[in-house]
């Protein structure tokens, strides 16, 4: 069976996690980061369908650049 490595169908610990379940992982080979995110999960899941705000970036212009150029 071959799946998707997209973030869209899972996250990498989600896909880590059913390898280990379905025996084609040992437990003992886990990553070392599958410990420490099984223990402290984000607070909102890392999915692609999550929408981020544009912010429009600001011009920062100080006085020292304008002696510069």
């Amino acid at each position: 069976m071959a799946g998707s490595r997209l973030e869209k169908f899972g996250t990498i610990f989600t896909r880590v996690r059913d390898l280990i379940r379905g025996g084609v992982m040992k437990y003992e080979e886990r990553p070392l980061w599958y410990d420490v995110y099984a223990a402290f999960p984000p607070r909102d899941p890392p999915l692609a369908e999550r929408s981020y705000d544009i912010k429009p970036v600001r011009r920062i212009l100080y006085p020292e650049d304008k002696i510069r150029a």
